[in-house]
């Protein structure tokens, strides 16, 4: 047995911004926290380390005196700047280039205030990790990584420290310091705790101790330093450092080699749901509109407003932070992080407009009676677009028996086109909303021309036995007695064993950690297809066709159990490889999980989407992260189900699950053998109320699953708007030769553009790739992503940041 040689004192005072308390308070804990840790400094000999730029910022703003002191301290080696992130985000549900933007914001602010370029990031919070994270550490310049989480008695490890292998095959040492009170120790009691996480590293030759109050802040006591003090004095068989996350990495030779993620508390996967699509809904117009800004700008048309996306980011991280993605916070914590975010999509919708605006306005005026619709897309490659608009006609219509119906045209060319039910309810032919079905070029703003004609209405085909569909890329049947999928064949192969998109309902429990789950939910019950008799779905028919037409057919199913209602939207497209499945669930439950299932007919392999990269799952019900697309292989393709916004999903078998709701407490954390909750008073659950929810449902090549899950959570913008300009068409702006590769992201960065790419499958790719006019080629290995600058007409790779 090794013999220990150092003890690691790594001194931190743990604040989590958010949790049981809203983010002023979290806040405003930090000034006396730093106020007191400053003053331990001057006045004994120890190291204070602390992460997280968003407290540092805070500190700058409200007392510059003491953020100056902190600045002395950090010269004088006192105060180490440790981590170097803005905050300690959840690792399993933001996207990679969300992590990227969280950690640029940390090293920009700590570079540019301190001179400190963190090389060991830590998370000790953090609800578990995904191994997609190991290539961006790597990425960004970062050797080490520390964290607590998951701990031993949930997750065993053969070794404290570990090298963490990523997807694409990057490396760094991983140290996880576990212990009862992980990454804190009592007020006065901090060497007593440290002699007892001492004790896990029996056989070490470097222990590691973190120390310090948390979670709400506080410090240490002047006890807890002439302790350590004393022992460091007394203590002659190993040295006792006041060490940093650097000097603990550096010390350690880990000879175990992990490369999987590592998982914890899989019911925070799904708990608070606004919250998390959300996130979903962000990430999305983060990126989509900065491709746009970015394009409008190139052309000489907008100026980007770097603040307002700066504080879109900043948002964005903040809704990220751990216990807030993962839906453990207090319900005023949920309102003001979703406060934080709606502003944040208010920014972003600007910059949006007024780039697009400064685009279509330089279009062709409009022919007499002619409606321009223009969109947007984002999308490096050539691609078929199914969008919908609505156009406000300047006539009424109050017909019985007639209607406007429209036509569409790209350029001199008939499109394929339908009226489909706009968002309002007034009940007269004015407003209308137009579906439509064309060919985009690769980055490009499209115009589409509508006409409208007055004719007969229309009825829709009433079926006597299951709806049936085929075209030249599906076939497919909706039973009318179940409402369910009962069959979707590609080239004539059957793609599924039963009745598909089914909801689900289990029994589960108050906790929004799940902190003993592996499953999410016992005693599953399906909901029964509506008798219509009561309830919001009374005096309807429980299976019906809703839209019809040339571009789509919509049909819905009502369903209902115990207290809930759930209608199920299935939208056909006509001639394209996928089908969208719509919910919207009127949820009345408490401690009970509403889930889809999917029964499928293939037996390969089930995985997700992680950042940056895929990983594969077990079939035995485990609940797993998947962020954008989960699925199950054969060969080459996938059956695949995107999500907007749902991050849960199991496999049993070859039925695959997504969880949407849990009936869960706000902040409900299980305490020994004690209940979760007090049953002697109303309790607030956090989903009671209305959602939505969207998938898409296809079969698909593996190397295009990136692409296709782009398409489906941006969506496509368009709008309706009458141009006056001399007859520009914009377009050209970014092009990629091969699927297999996929644009991340593209924004205006100083006097030249970054751009992300990234190959979305494990094998190794080659591309061509134009950007702004100019043309270069690159290399992938498997799932690499790779940064790229643009600047004075040349392109050349860089790291993601510097």
């Amino acid at each position: 047995m090794k013999k220990l040689k150092e003890l690691h004192l790594i001194c931190n005072a743990h604040i989590d911004p958010v949790w049981q308390w809203d983010w002023e308070e979290g806040l405003g804990v930090t000034v006396s926290t730093f106020k007191q840790a400053a003053d331990f400094c001057d006045e004994y000999d120890y190291v204070f380390c602390h992460n997280e730029s968003i407290l540092y910022e805070y500190i700058e703003n409200v007392d510059p005196e003491l953020f100056a002191r902190i600045q002395k301290l950090v010269k004088q080696g006192k105060w180490v700047i440790a981590g170097g992130w803005y905050l300690q985000p959840d690792i399993n549900m933001p996207c990679g280039e969300a992590m990227v933007r969280q950690i640029e914001l940390g090293r920009k602010y700590f570079v540019e205030k301190f001179g400190a370029r963190p090389t060991t990031a830590y998370n000790f919070d953090g609800f578990g990790h995904s191994v997609g994270l190991v290539q961006i550490l790597k990425k960004c310049g970062f050797n080490g990584y520390i964290i607590c989480r998951p701990m031993e008695e949930y997750y065993h490890l053969p070794e404290n420290e570990f090298i963490w292998k990523g997807v694409d095959g990057s490396e760094v040492k991983v140290a996880r310091a576990t212990d009862e009170n992980i990454y804190t120790s009592g007020f006065g009691t901090a060497l007593e705790e440290i002699k007892r996480k001492m004790s896990h590293y029996a056989g070490y030759e470097y222990a590691l101790a973190l120390w310090g109050v948390g979670n709400h802040g506080g410090m240490n006591s002047r006890k807890d330093l002439e302790d350590i003090k004393k022992f460091r004095e007394e203590t002659t068989d190993f040295k006792v450092i006041h060490s940093t996350p650097e000097k603990y990495i550096a010390a350690v030779s880990p000879a175990l080699t992990i490369d999987k993620s590592l998982p914890i508390f899989r019911g925070a996967y799904s708990s608070m749901s606004r919250v998390k699509q959300m996130n979903s809904l962000l990430e999305s117009k983060l990126f989509t509109t900065e491709k746009l800004c970015a394009f409008a700008e190139e052309k000489g048309l907008y100026k980007k407003d770097e603040q307002a996306f700066t504080e879109a980011i900043k948002a964005l991280s903040c809704l990220e932070f751990h216990d807030c993605l993962a839906g453990t916070i207090v319900r005023s914590a949920e309102i003001s992080s979703l406060r934080k975010c709606e502003y944040a999509l208010e920014l972003l919708q600007r910059g949006f407009d007024s780039a697009f605006m400064a685009i279509v306005t330089k279009y062709k005026k409009a022919e007499l009676e002619t409606f321009p619709i223009f969109i947007w897309n984002g999308q490096p490659y050539e691609r078929e677009i199914i969008a919908e608009t609505e156009i406000l006609l300047p006539k009424p219509l109050t017909s019985d028996t007639e209607e406007y119906v429209a036509t569409a045209y790209l350029g001199d060319k008939q499109i394929p086109s339908q009226t489909v039910a706009e968002e309002g309810s007034i009940n007269f032919d004015r407003r209308k909303r137009i579906a439509y079905k064309f060919t985009a070029r690769p980055f490009s703003v499209e115009r589409i021309d509508v006409k409208f004609d007055i004719k007969p209405k229309r009825s829709l085909r009433v079926e006597n036995g299951d709806f049936v569909y085929e075209d030249k890329c599906k076939s497919l049947r909706i039973c009318r007695l179940t409402g369910l999928l009962e069959s979707y064949k590609i080239d004539g192969k059957e793609l599924l064993s039963g009745g598909a998109f089914a909801p689900v309902m289990f029994d589960d429990n108050a906790d929004p950690w799940g902190w003993d789950m592996v499953r999410i939910g016992t005693n599953p019950k399906e909901f029964k297809l509506s008798d219509c008799k009561n309830g919001i779905f009374a005096g309807r028919k429980n299976v019906h066709i809703v839209e019809d037409g040339d571009v789509l057919t919509e049909i819905e199913s009502f369903f209902e159990l115990s207290l809930s209602f759930v209608k199920v939207a299935y939208r056909i497209y006509k001639d394209a490889p996928y089908i969208d499945v719509n919910y919207c669930v009127l949820w009345n439950e408490q401690e009970k999980a509403l889930k889809i299932k999917v029964p499928t007919a293939l037996d390969g392999d089930f995985f997700g989407q992680i950042m940056f990269g895929e990983e594969t799952f077990t079939k035995d019900g485990e609940e797993y992260v998947a962020q954008r697309f989960t699925g199950i292989k054969e060969g080459e393709n996938v059956i695949t189900l995107y999500s907007k916004g749902v991050y849960s999903f199991a496999c049993e078998q070859n039925i695959m699950y997504a969880t949407l709701l849990r009936g869960v407490a706000y902040c409900a954390h299980p305490i020994d053998k004690r209940p979760i909750l007090f049953r002697d008073r109303f309790t607030p659950y956090i989903e009671q109320g209305r959602h939505e929810f969207s998938f898409r449902f296809g079969y698909n090549k593996l190397t295009e699953l990136e692409n296709n899950a782009q398409e489906f959570l941006d969506g496509d913008y368009s709008l309706n708007f009458f141009p006056y300009g001399d007859g520009y068409n914009f377009s050209g702006g970014v092009e990629i030769n091969n699927k297999a590769v996929s644009l991340v992201s593209l924004y205006r960065d100083g006097d030249g553009y970054t751009l992300r790419l990234i190959n979305n499958n494990e094998q190794e790719e080659s591309t061509e790739f134009t950007v702004f006019g100019v043309k270069t080629k690159a290399k992938f290995g498997k799932f690499e992503v790779k940064t790229f600058e643009l600047k004075n007409g040349k392109i050349k790779e860089k790291e993601l940041w510097v």
